[in-house]
């Protein structure tokens, strides 16, 4: 990385604030900036310092509290400023959010950091299976570490099934994604040279895993949901308009958020996206119940700001929606006001609307490699999943006792 004037990351840092913040927030990050370039000044450094900067976001994190008032502190608008300079220099963008508990619950030394780091850089997953996998993987290299166990030539097929083991009360139900992955950490090893790490790690298969009926919502349950937004607001429209698009569209809760003004095609009345779970390209139509909400929202309800998503936060600073806690508080919100029962883990989530879409398209007979486009699947053997909620159909394939003798009374 080549080394630039801090003052180029600072200027930037603070135009973003500018943009994006509110006033009094841009005045705690220019205290901040003012306060990193003293530093800078005192040691008589100009140019921007990759471990400095480090060095002192460690620092911040183990001195920082986590609680709330924190974020109120200059050392915590230093943090932040810290690690915005880290995301400058490394050519990658802002992020609104800089938390100060790294996401791991195990800390490596920098061998096994190392390690961890390079075979996540092998991994050629879709890119939403690569952090499920670098995280059981930082469990492997934590649980070598723990059994000073630096030698990677002297692996073992013992040493796997103890990993195993290991792992087994965090991952009970998704122990085929630990197997998966050791599976992985084997190749991976062999292929750096380490010819003795075992080549073959139980070749027998798991059984399948138990997977629970999810319901999906009948007619007059979407009607008792779309009715609760309140239209004659601005929350309420960009609301409504949301909960209508999943329900005539099927689109996931991230490729909704993701939404930005370039991906309505109005004259075809049509949503052309690439979706983020499977990065393929997607078209659909807009009906014009969905077409007039939407155009309601922006119209009338949508902030006045120059960033290009959809759907945003009600208060400055304008951002738009998380694909987890907006939607799902939207939802919720309307879903409790609607009097239908929940609990939680019934299945009763945003993502019912895609299984409902996906139950409609089925009862309708429709071609499987249709459903297919619409729901934007990658594979027409990702229809299975729907198949259990044709219950119609499932009746015709079900059979009876009528030539089958019962003893039992218990089946009488």
């Amino acid at each position: 990385m080549k080394h630039r004037p801090l003052s180029e990351g600072i200027k930037a840092i603070l135009q973003f604030c500018r943009d994006n913040r509110v006033t009094e927030t841009v005045q705690h990050y220019q205290e901040a900036c003012k306060a990193i370039e003293k530093i800078y000044n005192q040691k008589k450094i100009i140019d921007y310092d990759e471990d400095f900067t480090a060095n002192t976001i460690q620092e911040l994190r183990t001195q920082l509290p986590s609680c709330r008032i924190a974020k109120y502190s200059l050392n915590r608008y230093i943090y932040r400023t810290l690690c915005m300079l880290q995301d400058y220099y490394h050519e990658l963008p802002f992020r609104y959010i800089y938390p100060l508990r790294i996401p791991y619950k195990h800390i490596l030394t920098p061998l096994f950091e190392k390690q961890a780091e390079l075979f996540k850089s092998s991994l050629t997953l879709m890119p939403l299976t690569v952090p499920v996998i670098y995280s059981i993987a930082r469990d492997f290299f934590y649980y070598l570490q723990r059994q000073d166990q630096d030698d990677f030539s002297a692996i073992t097929h013992e040493d796997m099934y103890s990993f195993l083991r290991f792992e087994y009360n965090d991952h009970k139900g998704c122990m085929g994604n630990v197997i998966y992955t050791t599976r992985l950490l084997c190749n991976y090893l062999r292929n750096k040279g380490y010819q003795n790490v075992p080549s073959e790690l139980l070749p027998f298969a798991l059984p399948p895993s138990r997977k629970k009926v999810l319901p999906f919502f009948h007619t007059s349950e979407l009607k008792k949901i779309l009715v609760q937004p309140d239209r004659t607001t601005a929350t309420g429209k960009r609301n409504y308009a949301i909960l209508l698009l999943a329900s005539v569209t099927g689109l996931r809760a991230i490729d909704i958020v993701n939404l930005k003004l370039t991906d309505i095609h109005w004259p075809e009345l049509t949503i052309q996206i690439v979706q983020h779970k499977t990065r393929f390209g997607l078209s659909l139509p807009l009906d014009q119940e969905a077409s007039a909400a939407l155009a309601d929202y922006i119209l009338h309800g949508r902030p006045e700001t120059d960033l290009p998503y959809i759907f945003l936060s009600k208060m400055m600073p304008y951002r738009k929606l998380n694909d987890k806690s907006g939607v799902a508080n939207v939802f919720n919100k309307c879903i409790k006001q609607a009097g239908i029962p929940k609990i939680p883990r019934d299945g009763k989530t945003f993502h019912a609307f895609r299984r409902t879409m996906g139950s409609w398209l089925l009862n309708s007979e429709s071609d499987p490699e249709m459903i297919s486009q619409i729901l934007g699947h990658h594979s027409k053997k990702v229809l299975t999943r729907y198949l259990y909620l044709d219950t119609a159909s499932l009746r015709i394939c079900a059979i009876g006792f009528i030539d089958i003798p019962v003893r039992s009374k218990m089946y009488q």
